[in-house]
């Protein structure tokens, strides 16, 4: 039985500097359903949702997510995307 990935590394082409430190890269975790919840309740734009729910799943502040470079966000949407997807084994696999 394979297990999902619990984290990714997303390396940052672009480094950004925030409160003096600086990020080369961030790890994302798997995201959970109260993610979702805290980013919907605290933000009406769509945009400030997704960029709250990034920042939970990253373990950093929000600031470092709106300074990343479009690149390298659009990366950590991928690594986002790639936790939400399904196993291709267990929409086929019959087990129980």
């Amino acid at each position: 039985m394979e297990y999902p990935v619990e984290t990714k590394e997303v390396q940052l082409e672009y480094p950004v500097t925030v409160a003096g430190k600086e990020y080369k890269s961030l790890t994302m975790r798997r995201p959970k359903v109260r993610d979702q919840l805290i980013a919907d309740k605290q933000n009406k734009d769509p945009a400030d949702k997704e960029i709250h729910l990034l920042s939970l799943l990253a373990g950093v502040e929000t600031a470092v997510i709106q300074e990343l470079d479009m690149t390298d966000y659009g990366e950590v949407q991928k690594a986002y995307k790639g936790f939400t997807k399904k196993n291709s084994k267990s929409e086929t696999s019959n087990e129980q």
